[in-house]
């Protein structure tokens, strides 16, 4: 595939509904949803009882709140932070329950039941809406990505699936790594998803980039940017269709221990 031809998730127009339907939805294809929504919900869900703290940043790709729902409980003050309009607006929607937006019940549903309290889902999804403090756009292109709000640093930094979609090179990840470290306090955990040797997503019939990078350059940036790496799993994805194209499914368990 000509990668120049691909196009971006944060300069493009991205579909959350297209792409709810395509990664996370129950009418997704079986495998992509099992790597892209359970595999994440399953290690959060692992560790859900050692993350605590004041204040949370999520970074992540779409309106997907679903890794959220497992361990919201331990943060008091969560800020969502979104590369795209489109997807902003989804869940400013969600936020205010208005008709005609993604119905994420059935991943609170999903989330309840494997952590064993299935009644509990509906408790779970409030509980979510109710520490989300801020949902803001955060654009990389500038210094402080979040201007012009200046952003307190957080205890707790998740973030998934975007650092590949938004970095067109290696060059750019890496101070793409730095600027999402810097929103992070020292001592503070960082929660990271991606993919290892990516090359493409669609959305509709379009193709966009997905940034290629392997384990041992995603250790060194993290090393080199603050980070002690304390786990990480991967999963070696199974699936093989023309809709998206990753080897694995990685998440890294990483502590800030030193400013850049």
């Amino acid at each position: 595939m000509d990668q120049s031809a691909l196009k971006y998730y944060h300069l493009h127009h991205n579909d959350p509904k297209q792409l709810h339907e395509r990664y996370s939805s129950a009418a997704a294809d079986y495998k992509i949803f099992e790597e892209i929504f359970i595999f994440p919900v399953k290690q959060l869900i692992k560790i859900a009882g050692k993350i605590k703290g004041e204040s949370l940043i999520d970074l992540s790709a779409t309106s997907n709140i679903s890794h959220l729902l497992p361990i919201c409980a331990g943060f008091k003050d969560i800020t969502i932070l979104e590369c795209s309009d489109s997807c902003i607006v989804e869940l400013e929607k969600w936020m205010k329950k208005e008709q005609d937006v993604i119905d994420w019940s059935y991943a609170a549903q999903i989330v309840a039941a494997l952590e064993g309290n299935s009644d509990k889902w509906e408790e779970k999804e409030e509980s979510l809406r109710g520490r989300i403090k801020h949902v803001l756009k955060c654009d990389f292109d500038r210094d402080n990505p979040t201007h012009p709000v200046v952003l307190k640093k957080a205890d707790c930094l998740l973030t998934k699936f975007i650092m590949n979609l938004v970095s067109k090179d290696h060059d750019t990840y890496c101070r793409n790594i730095r600027k999402m470290s810097s929103m992070l306090n020292v001592g503070g955990l960082l929660l990271f998803f991606g993919g290892f040797n990516s090359a493409f997503y669609t959305v509709g019939c379009e193709s966009f980039h997905i940034l290629s990078c392997d384990e041992p350059f995603v250790r060194k940036t993290l090393q080199e940017e603050g980070f002690t790496v304390l786990n990480l799993q991967r999963l070696e994805s199974k699936v093989r269709n023309e809709l998206v194209h990753y080897e694995h499914i990685f998440f890294i368990e990483a502590l800030k221990v030193r400013e850049k």
